[in-house]
């Protein structure tokens, strides 16, 4: 059928609006409604419906589930990129709020290195569940 390809714009704009768009929604739900959504989970949701929705555009692409070397070698592309951006949004925080961000100076070089090489193990596991069950769903959607 077709060929998939990696499309940073789409992804960035997917994940960073995920990302910047639902800490704002949940916001919005505890201060109006009174309820408190939020917890640890949260940080892996931008990751989880990203990879979702590209493992659909590689199905729509190729017409066929990705092989499991295919989908590791995809998720460790998708964990490096949600890991920058990640990081990229942090350094934002940081320079335009950086109360949001609390006193991670006292925290020490080797403690954030040590949680961003966590962060991108985990972000790789999930990327690799996601996409998969987002393609599996887009295959079962084909006439």
């Amino acid at each position: 059928m077709g060929e998939y390809r990696f499309n940073i714009p789409r992804f960035a704009t997917f994940y960073l609006g995920l990302s910047i768009g639902l800490p704002v929604l949940l916001y919005l739900i505890r201060q109006y409604l009174g309820f408190d959504l939020s917890s640890g989970g949260v940080s892996l949701i931008p990751i989880m419906l990203t990879t979702l929705n590209e493992g659909a555009r590689f199905v729509r692409a190729t017409g066929r589930r990705p092989e499991n070397r295919e989908a590791w070698k995809m998720a460790g592309l998708f964990a490096l990129f949600g890991v920058m951006l990640s990081m990229l949004l942090a350094a934002v925080v940081l320079v335009v709020a950086p109360a949001l961000l609390g006193d991670l100076s006292s925290l020490g070089i080797g403690f954030v290195a040590a949680m961003v090489a966590v962060m991108a193990i985990v972000y790789i596991l999930v990327s690799r569940v996601f996409f998969a069950l987002g393609a599996r769903s887009e295959v079962k959607r084909l006439p």
